[in-house]
């Protein structure tokens, strides 16, 4: 498969230890913070919250649960802007100063796959590195499933926030893929980190080393290594076929900050109601690594950091090639949030396609971008389809490459918005 070498600019915070940052005063908790259908909202305006009590239950068959991450007073439940721009049903939970306590279950002792998936879905668990499908319907797949990969790469630039739980966290971590391999049921599990991560590797070696079936796999950096299809040919040598998902090869993907949040609910009964996130790029003075409360609207983290927005800045939630831009710093960041970066603003100029093919060789799914934004600027949208845009997984490599300047990612994304 193909992909791109980028400048990684982890310098700045892949040796920060994580912080944990105070509770915030509010939070606002999106329902729709996952794939699949919104949570369900069970509270109502002025009631009072415990921290780790159910604000919102799942919503369908593919849905998770959420937490309260402060205890406090709901002060609105109405339709917000969620930080991708679209409206969603939000909980504002005001921070009382009150008893701060998680409110915990009870620790899983009877480690059956059914009982862990159970604890999955009571604790609100979702895939933490960026597209937020459920875990415990990962957890429960329609084919057998031989390999569990633990997504260690971190292959986008800035983000230092996986890298630095494998640093701290590694026990746990691994045991958290432990549980994940009893779930499905697999005969054996493999760590992927790129090997511009050492300390991270060595931790993560002397953790596996004492479990049994787990091994550890080094990979050259490239971006998109943490593309689930490119890790899985990468390390297996399988191909997932054109429009299947990894079960379909018996190999299910997990990032590492997933397997963390399942061993503390698991272990600790602890519901997901925090994350660590990556808070840097050229407009942050000092980047940090920090564990932040879901929810907590960038303004408070901004704050904590003592960052002044002025001037000119590009505010993004996740990573400089698949996040997105934000305009509101009142946002509140979701448990897929793997970092807040502020960057320098760029105008960049469209010039017509000159059929070089370098966005043809960059694809990591091997589609032909040039020929889709061909179709895309006569508005072919069937034709797209029939070309695999589906396929895509949006991760920039073409717009990246592109000597025109064509907003190539940004033209498929509007596309498959147009097909469905």
């Amino acid at each position: 498969m193909n992909g791109i070498r980028l400048p990684s600019y982890k310098s700045k915070t892949n040796q920060k230890k994580i912080e944990d940052m105070p509770l915030p005063e509010r939070v606002l908790l999106y329902a729709s913070q996952h794939i699949g259908c919104p949570s369900k909202v069970i509270v109502k305006r002025r009631d009072e919250v415990a921290r780790g009590q159910i604000v919102a239950k799942v919503g369908g068959a593919c849905s998770v649960n959420l937490h309260s991450p402060i205890a406090g007073k709901v002060v609105e439940v109405s339709l917000l802007d969620r930080p991708s721009g679209s409206l969603c049903q939000t909980v504002v939970i005001e921070n009382t100063g009150g008893p701060q306590e998680i409110e915990c279950l009870e620790p899983l002792k009877d480690l059956t796959p059914e009982n862990i998936r159970q604890r999955v879905l009571d604790a609100g668990i979702e895939g933490l590195g960026g597209a937020g499908f459920p875990t415990h319907i990962k957890l429960c797949p329609p084919k057998e499933i031989k390999t569990v990969l633990l997504n260690g790469a971190e292959c986008e630039p800035f983000l230092t926030a996986d890298e630095r739980i494998m640093v701290e966290d590694a026990d746990k971590i691994v045991g958290g893929l432990e549980y994940m391999k009893i779930s499905v049921g697999a005969q054996e599990a493999v760590i992927c980190i790129e090997d511009d991560k050492p300390e991270a590797i060595k931790a993560m070696r002397a953790a596996a080393e004492k479990k049994e079936n787990i091994r550890l796999e080094v990979l050259p950096k490239i971006y998109p290594q943490g593309c689930e299809k490119m890790l899985i040919t990468k390390v297996t040598g399988l191909e997932v076929p054109s429009g299947g998902l990894p079960h379909d090869v018996g190999v299910t993907v997990h990032n590492t900050g997933t397997c963390l949040a399942l061993y503390e609910a698991v272990v600790d009964g602890k519901p997901l109601i925090e994350r660590v996130l990556t808070l840097s790029g050229p407009e942050v003075p000092e980047g940090r690594n920090l564990r932040v409360s879901i929810g907590t609207p960038i303004s408070e983290i901004l704050k904590f950091s003592q960052i002044s927005l002025e001037g000119n800045y590009n505010l993004i939630m996740g990573g400089p090639m698949m996040g997105f831009s934000v305009d509101n710093i009142e946002t509140g960041i979701m448990k897929t949030t793997s970092g807040i970066l502020l960057l320098k603003p760029e105008k960049t100029t469209e010039y017509p396609c000159i059929k070089c093919g370098k966005c043809v060789i960059a694809c990591p799914i091997r589609l032909n971008p040039q020929l889709l934004n061909k179709m895309y600027s006569v508005g072919a949208f069937e034709d797209m389809a029939g070309a695999h845009l589906a396929d895509c997984i949006e991760c920039g490599c073409c717009a990246y490459i592109c000597p025109s300047g064509i907003p190539l990612t940004q033209n498929f994304k509007a596309a498959k918005r147009r097909i469905q």
